[in-house]
């Protein structure tokens, strides 16, 4: 006997994620994109004529050329409008099944797909002039070259919700229930919406700390010591002083400062779907990353900040590189040691890496013990608690002493540690770094040798992973060391990465 059928209105099923609607950017786009270099050139051309007008000096010719010229600006700002309104209407995107679709120009039509699995990571870019019109730029970065797409631009919730959504489905392929469940999740209340969307907040850098940090490195020293130098030249007419300072001078104090104005507002979050990093004074950026793709981590130190105990953290992500001279790998640009170790914890949460970066900026390195026998060639290598000294729980396995010929400052700097998850590696003596690298994150191992090498009996191992900040190498250890670390590294990456798959 079958069961009865059931009374009561169908139930509609959600619309398959393939018929999702096409979208429009904002109608400000194109006004945005490029209408501004119009606007400024309208802006030029009646700032001369005001000149003319005024008595002064016009770069404008007289009479009826400036006539012509007025009536040929008029119909190409015209043209340049229709043309724009026109690419506006025909640029849209679509959240797809499995891609992201992007359809773009009025000539030369582009279709771009980008799969799901494919992408890296998804940013919110906010110009100034953006951010007045309350605009976002959407930016997928995905592998591959030229693979990347913008959405430029949208209203700023309706960017954040594509990326959030986006996030969501970063890493996926054609699982079309999983889909369509993210992109038609069930109604959520308000405050939750809220509250999944700030994320916890990991740290904050505050802009004084940003500013002392800027003075305190090398650099920003070096432009300090310059200015009067570049004074003195303009002061005693050296022209040979001026001519050799002055654009160096301009160029150094140029990046400085344009890296103190991408680095403003710094703020770290993590939430379900990854880490976010937002920055950025005259551009606000929101960058969004999975975890699962950083490859490696790079500490910095230099020596001022040794007064303040600060550091600085970077990342090789898969994937993401840099654009524009705007560097991505920024996890925290100066941090004390607290922040430093709060974002470890987020990227790399396991206990292991804690026992080693515990000790982190404590002491001069300078209390090591030697287990076992110590040789009189002095081959014997030492074992330094912590990546500073006498802190910490890992030890560090260091040079052997003939390796001062080398590094007579940082010998007893270089070394490295196993932990249960990663191979750290530390060295430097005035400016610190110790870098980190998963076990399963390792692509592959190069052992190399110089001349001065081969002679000492010495070797360096080196560790290659994602191309970033991060490039360890473990410097100058006994030959013999060296290959046993080479061989049972290769053996841990294996493992650490049939683990994860």
């Amino acid at each position: 006997m079958s069961d009865p059928a059931p009374t009561g209105p169908p139930v509609a099923e959600p619309a398959p994620v393939d018929a999702a609607r096409w979208r429009r950017l904002h109608p400000l786009s194109p006004l945005l994109r490029g209408g501004l270099a119009v606007a400024a050139a309208g802006a030029w051309l009646v700032s001369n004529q005001v000149d003319a007008w005024l008595g002064a000096d016009s770069q404008l010719p007289d009479g009826r050329p400036l006539l012509l010229l007025g009536l040929a600006a008029g119909l190409g700002l015209l043209a340049l409008v229709a043309a724009s309104w026109l690419s506006w209407r025909v640029s849209r995107f679509r959240i797809g099944a499995s891609t992201l679709e992007v359809r773009t120009g009025l000539v030369l039509r582009q279709h771009r797909q980008v799969r799901y699995d494919r992408i890296q990571a998804v940013d919110l870019r906010r110009p100034l002039l953006a951010r007045l019109a309350g605009l976002s730029e959407v930016h997928v970065q995905a592998a591959g070259s030229g693979s990347d797409a913008r959405l430029a631009f949208l209203p700023h919730p309706e960017a954040t919700e594509v990326r959030r959504t986006l996030m969501a489905l970063a890493g996926r392929g054609d699982e079309r229930d999983s889909l369509v469940a993210r992109i038609r999740p069930e109604p959520v209340p308000a405050a939750e919406v809220a509250r999944r969307s700030a994320g916890e907040t990991v740290v904050r850098v505050p802009a004084e700390r940003l500013v002392q940090a800027w003075l305190l490195r090398g650099r920003t020293l070096g432009m300090v010591l310059a200015v009067p130098v570049l004074l003195w030249g303009l002061a005693t007419g050296r022209g040979g002083v001026v001519a050799a300072v002055g654009p160096t001078l301009l160029a150094v104090g140029g990046n400085a400062a344009k890296e103190l104005v991408r680095e403003w507002n710094f703020h770290l979050r993590r939430d379900a779907a990854g880490i976010h990093v937002t920055r950025g004074l005259t551009e606000l950026t929101s960058s969004s990353v999975p975890v699962h793709r950083i490859q490696a981590l790079a500490l910095r130190q230099p020596l001022p900040w040794r007064l303040a105990d600060w550091w600085r953290i970077e990342a090789n992500v898969a994937g993401v590189g840099t654009e524009h001279g705007e560097d991505d790998s920024v996890l925290l640009p100066v941090g004390t040691r607290l922040e430093a170790l709060a974002t470890l914890a987020v990227v790399r949460p396991a206990g292991d890496l804690h026992a080693v970066l515990g000790g982190l900026g404590d002491g001069p390195g300078g209390h090591g013990h030697t287990l076992g026998h110590t040789p009189a060639d002095g081959t014997a290598t030492r074992h330094w608690p912590g990546p500073d000294g006498p802190a910490g729980h890992a030890a560090y396995l260091t040079v052997p002493a003939r390796a001062a010929w080398l590094s007579p400052l940082v010998r007893q700097r270089h070394g490295y540690a196993v932990t249960e998850g990663a191979l750290v590696v530390r060295g430097g003596r005035l400016r610190r770094w110790v870098e980190v690298v998963p076990h399963a994150r390792v692509q592959s191992l190069r052992l190399r040798q110089g001349p001065l090498q081969r002679r000492l009996r010495l070797a360096t191992v080196e560790l290659l992973t994602t191309s970033g900040p991060a490039a360890p190498r473990v410097c100058h250890l006994d030959v013999e060391e060296a290959t046993r670390l080479l061989n049972e590294q290769v053996r841990r990456s294996s493992r650490a990465r049939e683990r994860v798959h």
